[in-house]
């Protein structure tokens, strides 16, 4: 986690000090710096270069959570120009110069400002403020339960109607196709259908009822495909292979393949295009995969194994992963697609 803390006056500095030290040996990257123009002799903080708007610009894009130590005011000025977006927002926490507050100012959910508000308040003993509703109602906010399981959330207005059904007192579904238990806290039922519901799935069918799919990533792709294969036809083979067989191409988290395709230009663009590793596998590894897999002659005596999407998706999904869409060919691609089923 990349965090960066400021103070602006010398009492603030000796909060700002002690939160970068205690919070970079915890293991967050967060340097500390002073927006005094007359720096503290001996002080480890790092003064700005710039204006602080400019400083405040550079580190909001650059990192997860942002500390100011002073008026909430003067944050509230600071990052006024740079905001965007809940979701890509990072956390902005404001602690007032005696240390007696820590104040969750932005991105409280999915940015964690609250989370960090309470790790500030533990370390300088301070009073933790929260003022998101989910929290101060003790009920659970989907967005950031999502965030933290590390689903991908496909509606944000539905979100913010189920956020908001649950303020009001109503009770939302909870159905998962893995061993994922539903939100703490009250609002939530399982396995039974409400007017509002949420649904753990890699899956792209229909639902009776509102669902807000919330999708794992669990799937993974094997591709085998002939040399020079160019990346715009072996990722369309991947989208048509998902979509016959109704899985989301959001819950892919890996491509796999034969080592003997590990500098294969297509399969490389490809993983590069939808943001997830490539991984490759010698033919031992492959051959070793327990299973019934379609076989090929001609791929054996290429590659020394009989098949080479299926095996591959296996080896990379890990113990317990089961293929669920066996061998597709789609313009001389080969794709198969495995779920894991340990992890989160």
């Amino acid at each position: 986690m990349k965090l960066a803390v400021i103070s602006f006056t010398r009492t603030g500095e000796g909060i700002c000090e002690k939160l970068s030290k205690a919070l970079s040996a915890a293991g967050a990257d967060c340097p500390g710096y002073s927006g005094r123009k007359t720096g503290n002799a001996g002080s480890m903080l790092q003064p700005v270069s710039g204006t602080l708007s400019e400083w405040t610009g550079q580190q909001f894009a650059a990192c997860d959570g942002l500390i100011f130590i002073g008026a909430a005011g003067i944050a509230v000025r600071l990052i006024a120009p740079y905001l965007k977006d809940k979701l890509t927002d990072p956390a902005v926490v404001v602690v007032d110069e005696a240390g007696q507050f820590a104040i969750s100012l932005l991105s409280g959910h999915v940015g964690g400002a609250n989370r960090l508000t309470e790790w500030i308040a533990k370390i300088l003993d301070a009073v933790p403020v929260v003022t998101t509703s989910s929290d101060v109602r003790g009920r659970t906010a989907i967005d950031v339960w999502a965030v933290d399981h590390g689903l991908v959330l496909t509606d944000r207005k539905l979100a913010k109607e189920i956020a908001a059904a649950l303020l009001d007192g109503e009770t939302v579904g909870y159905f998962s196709d893995y061993p994922i238990s539903q939100p703490e806290g009250t609002g939530y039922e399982a396995d039974v259908v409400h007017r509002l519901n949420v649904w753990v799935t890699c899956r792209r069918q229909e639902a009776p009822g509102i669902f807000l799919r919330l999708i794992p990533k669990k799937l993974v792709l094997g591709i085998g495909c002939r040399r020079g294969t160019p990346g715009d036809v072996i990722e369309t083979a991947v989208r048509e292979t998902l979509e016959e067989h109704h899985l989301d191409i959001h819950g892919v988290s890996g491509v796999a393949s034969i080592d003997l395709k590990k500098d294969e230009a297509g399969l490389l663009e490809t993983a590069t295009g939808l943001g997830i590793p490539f991984s490759t596998y010698s033919s031992e590894e492959l051959a070793a995969v327990q299973g019934d897999f379609s076989e090929s002659g001609f791929v054996r005596q290429v590659t020394g194994v009989g098949n080479v999407c299926e095996r591959s998706a296996l080896c990379c999904a890990g113990t317990g992963g089961r293929l669920i869409v066996k061998k597709q060919v789609h313009n001389g691609v080969t794709v198969a697609v495995a779920e894991k089923t340990g992890g989160k």
